[in-house]
């Protein structure tokens, strides 16, 4: 039996569709957008356009010498086709594909373009390669099964293939620098550039909005270069990452940023907060780091059994109003800067308020 024949028209739309698609996907947040989720459209297409009887998404796990490895991520296959490929299973190919139930994810994999070869219901009888860098996270495959004997591809249905297949590329690349040319890659917070432009967006609305308010805090570990002294700088790296994790993990979704202004310095931004709410969310993060353990490292970057370190943090927050004097994003941060210098020479590990010369005397918000 031979596999209907789609109509070219049909996949021509669809396509259009998919470039609307991931236009939406490309203007959303690069920090919120999983990059299987891209797929789910293309998906659709192999199947309710291409008519394929299932799609199926992979993800290359890793290469080991011969051995391709590919974790199954998504799977359209309403009657249960393909007992095999079960959404989060790991298959191992390999790559001389000895196996031809898979013999087209090997082939596309090697080659990095579209494989379409006839398995006769055995296996997918077209997969995609969607290039991705491995520091990015490795490339993805993605295809569908005609579970007949002849698949009878014409050259319209490959080269749709071929198109989302590059669409795919494309818009994960983009996306994906864009994360990362705002992204600390220590940390995984923000970097400098991106916190200082948030700083700035926020004070631009207020011209708009002046009854808003925020707050920044500027961070620093205290004491920090005597830890890399002591224990080494892969110890230091390994506090600025637990330190970032503290901090993410203790902001407000949507509300909140953070990032690594600089060494051992992190600034948090506090959207649509007071000074009184940002004071307490700040020490719950500073008692939390003071609390916390930190695994001491060897020179080798080995964990030393029941060895652990303590830092502590201090803190310097100041709140912006539409009420505030104007003020550009490097005042705002230097009078941040100025409180988290004031608790360094009060004693260091604390949290204070800034004040301006015609508040002196009065107290940090209750």
């Amino acid at each position: 039996m031979k596999k209907h024949v789609s109509n070219a028209r049909l996949i021509l739309n669809a396509l259009g569709n998919m470039t609307e698609f991931l236009k939406n996907q490309d203007t959303g947040d690069p920090d919120t957008l999983d990059p299987d989720e891209c797929f789910n459209y293309p998906l659709e297409i192999i199947r309710q356009t291409l008519l394929f009887d299932i799609s199926v998404l992979y993800k290359v796990s890793n290469v080991i010498e011969d051995m391709l490895i590919l974790e199954v991520v998504r799977v359209l296959d309403p009657d249960g086709h393909r007992m095999d490929l079960k959404e989060g299973r790991k298959l191992r190919l390999y790559l001389d594909a000895r196996d031809r139930r898979y013999v087209n994810e090997v082939n596309a994999f090697s080659t990095k373009r579209t494989s379409h070869i006839n398995v006769s219901g055995m296996g997918c009888d077209i997969m995609g390669y969607v290039y991705f860098p491995r520091d990015f996270g490795g490339a993805y495959l993605v295809g569908g099964d005609y579970f007949g004997k002849d698949t009878g591809l014409h050259d319209f249905e490959i080269s749709a293939m071929d198109i989302m297949c590059n669409m795919l590329s494309a818009i994960l690349l983009k996306t994906r620098f864009k994360e990362k040319a705002e992204i600390d890659d220590l940390t995984g917070l923000a970097n400098s550039g991106k916190i200082r432009h948030e700083t700035e967006r926020i004070l631009k609305r207020f011209r708009r909005k002046p009854s808003s308010c925020a707050c920044i805090a500027m961070g620093d570990i205290d004491f920090f270069k005597k830890v890399n002294d002591t224990y080494g700088h892969i110890q230091g790296d390994l506090v600025l990452k637990e330190v970032a994790a503290i901090i993410s993990e203790s902001l407000r979704e949507y509300f909140d940023i953070a990032g690594r202004y600089g060494g051992e310095e992190f600034l948090l931004v506090f959207d649509e907060t007071d000074g009184k709410r940002t004071m307490e969310i700040v020490e719950r993060i500073r008692k939390t780091i003071e609390a916390h353990r930190f695994q001491q490292l060897s020179d080798t970057g080995r964990p030393v059994k029941d060895k652990y370190i303590q830092v502590t943090m201090s803190f310097g927050v100041a709140e912006m109003t539409g009420k505030s004097p104007a003020c550009d994003p490097q005042d705002w941060i230097g009078k941040a800067d100025k409180a988290l210098y004031d608790s360094k020479q009060s004693g260091r590990n604390r949290t204070t308020f800034y004040q301006d010369s015609s508040a002196q005397g009065e107290d940090a918000p209750k």
